[in-house]
């Protein structure tokens, strides 16, 4: 802010630093409301990439139709600070109709899916137009407020281009200054609602000092009451653009930039946490260096040099910087290694910072200069300034409402990640042989010689690895989208199935504990014939289900590109799920998909979902569970499974909290007896639920098939943890999750990494442990009312449970007195047990 404030030294005037600050101001309100449309969207359209789309499109759409619009009509405008004033007024009140239209959607979304069907792409469509519809008014007002104020500042073509720029640069600082702050603060600490009313008071506030600043200054200055007869033109500027090259360079600076910052965050998916503030971090690095680019084209204005060369080694710099970046981002992480994977919170942050600093700003801080320097090589046409920046905003506008859905939806499924990069840096390097092309002669084929070059050169540059393999792996096949980067890496004896190179989505090596999480909700139903999975994995899971006399399955799948990566290579374990009639394969994302359908379920049964993801933190609001419940047959059952080794005590007892919120019989299962890497769930039934003997004796035969004996004991007891209401009281106070305050989404990431550099715990090992302990000394089993039906012999099995789980711990630890005596009390309670498991 300094150097900008040195920059505004040429003007006297106090009237225009203070503009400058409500231009900044109006820059922070710009983008909080932007960080909370998408946050909001995220949830119509249930894909984080659609949901940036969709606000990034509808957002400049709107800039682009307003800055055409009030930059012509801010010449029949006397007082077009007073225009302004009232333009900062309606972007505050027409903001507020997205809050009405998201109860709208909630309420009519499943009559919208059944009137069209459930059309992948139709309903797509039609939350386009239902989020552009929302957001144009206040982008549309966005939009023309730098035209207004262009008309306002703009004196003459000398003027407009100084001061013009300095506007530019300080309001893109307060963008991301406000990008900064709607992530790192208000929506983590005040939630949506509050955060939207800051905005909207800032807004309004922004434009009440607009009016005061125009009601002061407009006596004192007899020249702003004149009318002006007609436009100055430029003098002593020497090789502008001509005006179709005006129109070009202003329409692919803003579509070539926001595809690379779409392409830039892509690629940054693959080594960081993905979480709400990595994303974030990556936006407020491209918004500053956009900033800064202003500030570099205000010092180019000031050097005089001709325009089309300053052009021709933007464009040309452009270029090289963008086609290097995938380069430079492989060497500095080291090949694609994960970032900062045990470091603490602070330290991880600063290392989203520093990465993007080395990547990301010295090809931005180039990309932001050539928008505003247009301000300067506008052809001499006979327009105002504001006019001229109408024009202006139009095609950059435009730009930006194209580039990032042909980088994220068409170049992203079409090259592939690094070849999108590749092909936006060779645009930069045709725009640059574009600019030299009316010229003749010995100076055309001189300043042809570099961008040509550079084109060549990137080509020719070899592409990173998409993937980090260690020793022993190999990478069989890959799928990439706007949804991400989905593998299949073969290892010795397993193969996997990955998303974004770290996270993985399941495994062969795993497919019993992923079995599991289909029988244990379908053991406890006394009659599953309708059971949806929100989350389909490799299928795994969803194919067990298949075992059990099931009509009907739905798996529902976010990533699509995962379905033809399962059923390609993960058949062999899917039970038949990709070839039975009774199954449905949805690519959807799994709330969406509730909201939207008008059937009921037995059970419902929600994936292992990653806490700290960026948008996954919907999927264990009150809301969502909510609207599960809404999807039950009588005596449903909706199952959460939880990643405890990914969960922290606290981020564990929020959505504990949240769920027990909805469902009045909670009980806790297992999946498996790991220590170390223990899944379990969360069961949600209606009061007074009880477990049925006779349901677990007909449904244990699915599990184990032919081996069972229905006479002899099922032992299903093993898998079953507790009754909630044991720990109940460490719930007391805990923090709700809900849509307008979704604290696991800026929590869990916190903690996590806090977790990973040894400063908070995972639920695992002596965490896990101790909880397990809580459930059976606060409740015991003998007590349990959900254990009521059955009898002792039963459920014996589950104290053989909860004992062996704690012979596998002191096992672990080392502890092998302990785990001798634990082990002797397991033979006096259950001998049969452990001649099974021996």
């Amino acid at each position: 802010m300094k150097t900008m404030f040195a920059l505004l030294k040429f003007e006297r005037s106090g009237n225009f630093i203070f503009l400058c600050a409500l231009f900044f101001l109006s820059g922070t309100t710009g983008l909080i409301f932007q960080v909370i449309w998408m946050y909001r969207l995220g949830l119509v359209f249930g894909n984080a990439a659609y949901a940036t789309a969709a606000t990034l499109a509808a957002f400049f759409l709107g800039l682009a139709l307003g800055g055409r619009f009030f930059g012509k009509a801010s010449v029949s405008f006397v007082r077009p600070l007073r225009l302004y004033g009232f333009m900062e007024l309606g972007i505050g009140l027409t903001a507020y109709l997205l809050i009405i239209g998201l109860d709208f959607y909630e309420i009519y979304y499943s009559d919208v899916v059944s009137f069209f069907g459930d059309s992948k792409s139709v309903l797509l469509v039609m939350k386009f137009v239902f989020g552009a519809s929302l957001l144009f008014f206040p982008s549309f007002l966005m939009g023309g407020t730098f035209p207004v104020l262009a008309q306002y500042i703009g004196k003459n073509r000398d003027a407009l281009s100084k001061r013009g720029i300095v506007l530019y640069a300080i309001n893109t600082l307060g963008a991301a200054f406000g990008a900064l702050a709607a992530a790192f603060y208000l929506l983590s600490e005040h939630g949506v609602s509050v955060s939207y009313a800051f905005a909207t008071a800032l807004a309004l506030s922004v434009g009440v000092l607009a009016l005061v600043l125009d009601k002061i200054s407009f006596p004192a200055d007899p020249e702003s009451v004149e009318s002006p007869k007609s436009p100055e033109k430029p003098t002593n500027y020497t090789s502008e653009l001509g005006y179709g090259q005006f129109i070009m360079v202003a329409f692919f600076s803003g579509a070539l930039a926001l595809a690379a910052e779409t392409l830039w965050t892509r690629m940054f998916a693959q080594v960081l946490q993905n979480s709400v503030y990595s994303f974030a971090a990556i936006l407020v690095v491209f918004l500053l260096a956009l900033g800064l680019g202003g500030v570099l084209s205000y010092l180019l204005v000031r050097l005089g040099a001709p325009s089309k060369t300053i052009f021709i080694l933007l464009l040309s710099s452009a270029a090289i910087l963008i086609g290097m970046s995938p380069t430079v981002f492989n060497i500095a992480t080291n090949g694609l290694e994960y970032l900062s994977v045990n470091a603490s919170w602070i330290t991880y942050m600063l290392s989203v910072f520093k990465l993007s600093f080395i990547v990301i700003m010295p090809p931005t801080v180039v990309l932001g200069a050539v928008f505003p320097f247009l301000l300067k090589a506008a052809p001499s046409i006979d327009l105002f300034s504001g006019p001229i920046v109408g024009k202006l905003v139009l095609y950059n506008s435009l730009g930006g409402f194209v580039g990032p859905i042909v980088a994220g939806f068409v170049l992203l499924d079409l090259v592939g990640l690094w070849n999108s990069i590749k092909i936006i840096a060779v645009l930069y390097g045709i725009l640059a042989v574009l600019i030299v092309y009316p010229a003749y002669g010995k100076r055309k084929i001189i300043q042809l010689l570099l961008p040509v070059g550079l084109i060549i050169g990137i080509f020719i540059l070899k592409n990173p690895p998409l993937v980090q393999l260690k020793t022993g792996e190999k990478i069989l096949d890959y799928w990439q989208s706007s949804d991400g980067v989905v593998s299949i890496v073969k290892q010795p004896e397993n193969l996997e199935m990955r998303l974004d190179n770290f996270y993985v989505l399941g495994d062969s090596k795993s497919y019993l504990v992923e079995q599991m999480q289909a029988h244990v909700p379908l053991m406890i139903h006394p009659a599953t014939k309708k059971v949806a999975f929100l989350g389909m994995g490799t299928g795994i899971t969803a194919g067990a289900a298949l075992n059990h006399d099931v009509e009907r399955l739905v798996a529902v799948e976010l990533v699509s590109n995962v379905i033809p990566a399962a059923k390609r290579y993960f058949s062999p374990w899917a039970n038949g799920l990709f070839k039975d009639d009774r199954v449905s394969i949805v690519a959807d994302d799994g709330r969406n998909f509730l909201l939207g359908t008008n059937k009921k379920f037995d059970v419902i049964v929600g994936d292992l979902f990653t806490p700290w993801h960026a948008g996954t933190g919907s999927l264990y609001t009150i809301e969502h569970f909510e609207q599960a419940k809404k999807c039950l047959t009588p005596g449903g059952i909706f199952a959460q499974w939880l990643p405890l080794y990914q969960l922290t005590p606290k981020n564990f007892n929020s959505i504990a909290a949240t769920f027990a919120a909805v469902y009045p019989q909670v009980t806790l299962w297992r999946a498996d007896f790991s220590t170390t890497r223990a899944s379990i769930v969360l069961i949600g039934q209606e009061a007074g639920s009880q477990l049925n003997e006779n349901t677990l004796r007909e449904n244990i035969a699915y599990v184990i098939g032919e081996q069972a004996e229905t006479k002899k004991n099922h032992m299903a007891g093993l898998f079953y943890l507790g009754n909630l209401e044991a720990i109940r009281s460490r719930l007391s106070g805990v923090e709700i999750n809900t849509d307008d305050k979704r604290s696991i989404e800026f929590k869990a990431p916190i903690l996590s990494q806090q977790a990973n550099a040894g400063h908070a715990n995972y639920v695992k090992g002596k965490e896990l442990n101790n909880l397990l302990t809580s459930l059976r000394h606060n409740l015991p089993t003998d007590d349990d009312p959900y254990l009521a039906k059955l009898p002792k012999d039963e459920i014996r099995f589950v104290k053989v449970g909860a004992l062996y789980h704690r012979y596998l711990y002191y096992v672990d630890t080392g502890n092998d007195l302990e785990a001798s005596r634990i082990r002797q009390e397991i033979q006096s309670v259950a001998p049969e047990f452990l001649s099974k498991v021996n």
